[in-house]
């Protein structure tokens, strides 16, 4: 991978970033917001928290992308990018196009959902 393919990766990797914070803050915001407001029946209280429930499972799954993010981030800056954590193999650029902080080729997280039994 040359400097301009991996600058690009970086740029849009810190666009994500700043969108998974801001998509969590927003969140966080409305969530602080209905906790404040919520005063009802019982349908009303079991519809908040399966809302709740639901805000704080998507939370976690936004926690994970960032986290993924920034190490794919910490990986540019070690020269490390753009390589499998499994078989230490070079990641197609098709796939970091598409899911520019994925950790692993395609082989090795086929080889991850589908363990052969």
């Amino acid at each position: 991978m040359n400097k301009k393919e991996l600058a690009n990766f970086k740029k849009i990797l810190i666009q994500k970033k700043a969108e998974f914070l801001n998509k969590t803050n927003s969140n966080q915001r409305e969530l602080d917001a209905d906790l404040e407001v919520s005063i009802g029946d019982e349908i009303d209280t079991a519809t908040h928290n399966s809302e709740k429930e639901m805000f704080f499972e998507l939370v976690a799954n936004d926690r994970i992308t960032l986290n993924a993010i920034n190490d794919a981030l910490v990986k540019i800056e070690k020269g490390s990018y753009g390589l499998c954590e499994c078989c230490n193999g070079a990641i197609l650029l098709e796939r970091l196009e598409a899911i520019p902080w994925t950790r692993y080729c395609i082989k090795c997280q086929e080889e991850a959902e589908n363990p052969k039994r």
